[in-house]
């Protein structure tokens, strides 16, 4: 007869940091949770502006003069950005929790929050100052902080919360929903065809000026969705250290106790 080996096998566990244990309903009133709608607010309400409006910006800046080719060569390269901005953060992420689990690191994914929104806030600048030459680096620079922010938008909850991950998760994507509707109608669209009727263009509006207040708007919105991304990152790590901290104490104490316990007590000599 095979003799069939059922030793267990030595698995990492899945995770090996503190995490947030409340439950949604629990956090629905906490900074850390707001925080995090804030920030997705930023990176993933003004990611589509940029996206659905490529064909305005670019003829905006333009002038009024229309390429589909240049718009097609944007198009283009925010589907190769974006895909590239998933791909570094699920690798980043992949390598960083690798780190952690050996005992290399303590740095968390959640570092890279602060990513996205500062690059998209870079972004929005450069969209309202450069020519319409130059439109190439913002659009990629953009469409690779899009990536990042999908990227991490997933993971930061999983890393986060250990229950209603789902819930905390679909919390966070109401800001894209209100985002696109005030930062995309109101904002954007709203200024944009302002300005087209003062110029008398409407429903076109060619020139810069259409579309240079709208981008630093957005990047203010980054800007803010920046500080809040830090904070998240900031007190979810300094939780997380002082959670380990005090494992790390209790496990002293019971490694003493235990030591103290098996130690032999010395005979007691009897006397004449």
């Amino acid at each position: 007869e095979v003799e069939i080996n059922k030793a267990p096998h030595n698995k990492q566990p899945a995770k090996v940091w503190p995490q947030y244990k409340s439950s949604f309903w629990s956090h629905l009133f906490s900074f850390h949770l707001w925080a995090l709608w804030l920030t997705s607010f930023g990176m993933w309400g003004t990611g589509p502006v940029m996206q659905m409006n490529a064909a305005q910006i670019s003829r905006s800046t333009n002038y009024g003069v229309y390429d589909s080719r240049t718009l097609t060569l944007y198009i283009a390269i925010m589907s190769v950005g974006t895909a590239i901005g998933r791909i570094s953060l699920g690798y980043f992420d992949t390598k960083l929790t690798a780190w952690n689990r050996a005992g290399k690191t303590k740095i968390l994914t959640t570092i890279a929050l602060p990513v996205a929104p500062l690059m998209f806030a870079v972004a929005y600048f450069l969209f309202g100052v450069v020519s319409g030459k130059a439109l190439l680096l913002p659009f990629l620079l953009g469409s690779f902080s899009n990536g990042i922010a999908w990227s991490i938008g997933i993971i930061a909850p999983r890393i986060m919360y250990a229950k209603d991950i789902g819930k905390h998760y679909s919390f966070m994507r109401t800001s894209g929903a209100v985002a696109s509707i005030a930062l995309n109608r109101f904002l954007f669209g709203g200024m944009y065809d302002a300005e087209g009727r003062k110029r008398g263009e409407f429903p076109s509006c060619n020139a810069p000026s259409c579309v240079r207040k709208q981008m630093f708007v957005l990047m203010a919105v980054n800007a803010v969705a920046t500080l809040a991304a830090v904070s998240v990152h900031w007190r979810f790590s300094r939780f997380t250290r002082a959670r380990l901290a005090e494992e790390a104490s209790s496990a002293n104490e019971n490694a003493d106790g235990e030591a103290a316990r098996e130690e032999p007590s010395e005979p007691v000599l009897k006397q004449d």
